[in-house]
């Protein structure tokens, strides 16, 4: 064969190989999946929509969308007021009063005191402690006593906001769910003031007298002398009850101070 036969045999070749590898690429192309449309950035009070693509079970709104989140939105109201479950928005809202009765059953029985996780901030950091407060139902405030020199004091001193925290001991059953949020401002007072004195009577400390061998006299001088006590005025509660489930309230609910 001449060259120049030989020649266009070898250009046919190639002409023929790159179109099999285009026509390859191309039906490659055809064979892969369309890219998903990505999700879009929502509020965090938003909810979901009619027309919103149907959701796989187990999906929350985060695992799609960018959730934006400010100072006065937060997911939580959707379980709170939002359409959620059997409710649509603003149904299944418990009235003030109703919210703060269940806050005093869980007191109740226990000489209207319980064990929290107490929340201070300082300097941009979290810090946490557990504490004893008892509660004053008519003046909705927590009454604790601290050892002076204690870390939380001067966290307290230079900013007076908390979280506190209460719950019940987890367990597999959704219906024995009982905790609560408080968030408040915080004072402190030494032994000879008249708050401090309003704070011990408030206080179910005749435990300690009791454990220490001694009378409740003794126990107070003691507590006046060494400790310093923290009056938090509650201004929200926010409260998770399982057993509201069987009520036509919603299982979420937040008592605020009028």
């Amino acid at each position: 064969m001449k060259f120049g036969n030989k020649k266009r045999v070898w250009m046919f070749v190639i002409a023929a190989v790159v179109c099999l590898w285009g026509a390859g690429t191309a039906f490659a192309e055809e064979k892969k999946p369309a890219a998903k449309e990505k999700a879009g950035e929502i509020a965090a009070e938003a909810s979901l929509e009619a027309d919103h693509p149907e959701v796989e079970e187990g999906l929350s709104c985060n695992d799609c969308h960018e959730i934006k989140i400010d100072a006065n939105t937060t997911a939580t109201q959707v379980w709170l007021t939002g359409d959620y479950l059997k409710w649509s928005a603003g149904e299944g809202v418990m009235p003030q009063k109703m919210v703060w009765d269940e806050i005093l059953k869980i007191f109740k029985g226990k000489d209207m005191k319980r064990t929290f996780v107490m929340a201070t901030a300082c300097n941009n950091k979290p810090y946490t402690y557990t504490a004893d407060f008892a509660l004053d139902p008519e003046k909705k405030v927590l009454y604790a006593f601290h050892e002076k020199g204690t870390e939380k004091l001067f966290h307290i001193e230079k900013n007076p906001y908390v979280s506190m925290n209460w719950h019940r001991e987890f367990d597999d059953d959704f219906a024995n769910v009982l905790c609560f949020q408080v968030l408040g401002t915080c004072e402190l007072f030494e032994g000879k003031s008249k708050a401090f004195e309003e704070g011990l009577n408030a206080y179910p400390y005749e435990y300690a007298a009791k454990a220490r061998k001694i009378s409740i006299e003794q126990w107070r001088e003691i507590v006046k002398k060494e400790m310093i006590m923290s009056r938090t005025t509650i201004e929200r509660i926010r409260l998770t009850s399982g057993a509201l489930a069987r009520s036509n309230y919603r299982t979420s609910q937040e008592w605020r101070r009028p």
